[in-house]
């Protein structure tokens, strides 16, 4: 059986967030005035990986005010980093945990070597007649068992994750969440290609017998997206919503007028993913106790703890 080799097309400005600042005061659509605090430099670094036989690099932006905290953050891993981490899509995310819709995380973009080899755990052969995958399992022990190790060493990071894959990460992602579901506590997969045999054939039985403990999926594509993608990500959609156990839950999100990984995909998913965390009331000694039993709750319900709005007196 044939695919088509697909590649996200994302805008690839990859350390535009480098030596960017703001500082001043701008207005928002959708709250008082707000002063945007100097964009941190992104530090690219290197990890030696035995379980995949090779050097990979990868880029980790921290949040704002993550030098001046004792904070320990969330930690949002991008697949396809080469195209993924831009400054367009980490600053909607940014902007999200500014306007209080969401929290702040550290992000984390892993690059690319032989992105065919990685993407799929059987080798496949697409329409052109190259072949691709084959090690989709040994690169998710990389980044389950050496590069998120790193990361929680050399950085104060928090007990939750999420993992993002677009086009053919996406079913990367997807497939994660089957075989590692310990990898991350919610997985983002952007106009996943989901037509893989094995996954096809087994996607029900995985779902029935999903032991992984609370986790959510997130499904993300465009309205003018591939048949393909829109019909198979619709029959996971219906799998997950009759067969699924409790703990296992999906939200599936299609973007009007979007094509093939929608440039807005991450941000809206997110924004999904943590519906309901944002507390409009003012933080004042009439509402204090209720707003505090409202920040306090976000560990249960959403897996990440949260703080008091500031005071909007």
């Amino acid at each position: 059986m044939s695919f088509p080799k697909l590649m996200a097309i994302i805008s690839t400005t990859i350390l535009g967030l480098i030596g960017i600042g703001f500082g001043a005061p701008f207005a928002s659509a959708e709250g008082p005035e707000v002063s945007i605090p100097p964009i941190l430099p992104v530090r690219g670094e290197k990890i030696a990986s035995v379980k995949i036989g090779e050097t990979r690099e990868f880029w980790v932006s921290l949040p704002d005010g993550y030098s001046d905290s004792g904070e320990s953050f969330p930690v949002l891993y991008l697949m396809d980093g080469d195209m993924n981490f831009n400054s367009g899509l980490i600053g909607g995310v940014r902007y999200a945990a500014l306007m209080g819709k969401m929290p702040e995380f550290i992000i984390v973009g892993i690059k690319n070597t032989d992105r065919a080899k990685d993407v799929f755990p059987e080798e496949v052969t697409y329409n052109d007649g190259s072949k691709g995958g084959g090690r989709a399992d040994r690169y998710l022990d990389f980044i389950r068992d050496e590069l998120m190790p790193y990361i929680d060493r050399t950085y104060r990071t928090g007990n939750y994750r999420v993992l993002y894959g677009t086009s053919n990460t996406g079913f990367t992602t997807v497939y994660a969440l089957f075989r590692s579901p310990d990898l991350a506590n919610a997985y983002i997969a952007a106009s996943a290609t989901l037509s893989i045999p094995s996954f096809r054939a087994k996607r029900d039985e995985w779902i029935r017998g999903f032991t992984g403990g609370r986790r959510r999926l997130v499904a993300v594509m465009g309205e003018n997206d591939l048949p393909t993608v829109l019909s198979q990500n619709g029959a996971l959609k219906e799998a997950i919503d009759t067969q699924a156990p409790p703990d296992l839950t999906g939200r599936f999100l299609v973007i009007e007028k979007g094509g093939h990984v929608p440039a807005d995909a991450l941000p809206a998913a997110m924004k999904v993913l943590f519906e309901g965390w944002k507390i409009d009331q003012s933080l004042n000694e009439g509402h204090f106790g209720e707003i505090r039993a409202r920040a306090e709750s976000r560990l249960e319900k959403f897996g990440v703890p949260g703080k008091l709005p500031l005071d909007k007196k």
